[in-house]
């Protein structure tokens, strides 16, 4: 283990030497309790937002009694297996959050990443759903505003009194990989009003609302094989989106459709979204669309299969409301 002395010992050494550090150089340091990864985000910056900082988290359980907080560019988070990381009782606040949390972002950072933990939201030991220093922010597992280029690889989040990731504020270039979002108060995942997340072999289990929530202009976007299955609400909910992609998912046992697609109080719809190669198994209805054609355009189911979501007279596919949702090459059972 490494103590807090050990962790100032190594700030010192970069402290000394960083005059003679150039662009490019990784400064490393080592974590093994709460107080030492509290105080990196004092400790870093230190160190010239231009080079990158690696901090290791050795595996141990970091109960924390405030947000942990990602505000500078170029900063990844490796945790050993077996690290996690849980909000202590009545923080009421956002586990971890990358980006401003001004109510109106006016910097941004970019290439973050975190790997390798897990995160306890403590939901139950929790009374509020927004923090209660910034009311504008929800309390979510990871909470993501303003930031570019961020990889999210091997967490699992899960507990979160709100959402258990929300990425939102014009954020793009996220890749969220070989990841779980379960059990949430709210959705596993939701984004709003950014582009180019690209989401891969992850799950979103036993949400109590919504597994994937997306709004507020949405787009350019890829989810690829992704497990939805047993969310309270719609396994997806979708309104002003487009160029949205759905490879090899399999959404199932959703409490109502599958998916959900409509548009929202200024008749924005959803554009250019194609499920491919699909799996729909066992919803209270399958994919409906629930706009008009002219809010809603140029989307698509194809190559999927459709089993078990002709629950409570809905259908498995329902585009009865006006806008058309084309359909080739699938298969649909009972």
């Amino acid at each position: 283990m490494h103590s807090l002395v050990a962790l100032l010992v190594v700030v010192s050494v970069f402290a000394v030497s960083f005059g003679n550090l150039v662009a490019g150089e990784v400064q490393h340091l080592r974590v093994s309790s709460v107080a030492e990864l509290m105080r990196t985000t004092e400790t870093v910056s230190t160190i010239s937002p231009e080079l990158m900082t690696v901090i290791h988290l050795d595996p141990e359980v970091y109960v924390l009694h405030d947000t942990y907080r990602i505000n500078r560019s170029n900063l990844q988070i490796i945790a050993s297996p077996g690290t996690k990381v849980i909000l202590a009782d009545h923080v009421n606040k956002p586990v971890v959050a990358i980006g401003s949390q001004e109510e109106v972002p006016s910097t941004t950072v970019e290439s973050i990443t975190i790997s390798g933990v897990e995160i306890d939201g403590n939901k139950a030991n929790q009374d509020f759903e927004l923090d209660v220093d910034l009311p504008w922010i929800r309390n979510n597992g990871i909470d993501i505003r303003a930031a570019h280029r961020v990889v999210l690889d091997n967490v699992v989040v899960h507990d979160a009194r709100s959402g258990g990731i929300v990425v939102s504020w014009g954020s793009s270039d996220i890749h969220v990989e070989n990841s779980s979002f379960n059990d949430n108060f709210f959705d596993g995942v939701a984004y709003y009003d950014s582009e180019r997340i690209y989401t891969t072999n992850t799950s979103m289990r036993n949400n109590q609302a919504a597994g994937i929530s997306l709004d507020n202009d949405f787009r350019d976007s890829i989810f690829a094989n992704c497990i939805v299955d047993g969310n309270g609400d719609v396994g997806i909910f979708m309104r002003f989106s487009q160029k949205i992609r759905f490879n090899g998912c399999a959404i199932q046992n959703s409490g109502s459709y599958a998916a959900f697609l409509s548009h929202d109080e200024g008749d924005n719809g959803v554009q250019d979204v194609v499920f491919s190669g699909c799996h729909f198994v066992n919803n209270n209805g399958g994919i409906k669309l629930a706009s008009t054609d002219d809010n809603s355009k140029y989307n698509a189911v194809v190559s999927s299969v459709f089993r078990g979501n002709a629950q409570n007279g809905r259908l498995s596919i329902d585009d009865t409301e006006g806008a058309i949702l084309h359909q080739s090459g699938n298969i649909v059972m009972p």
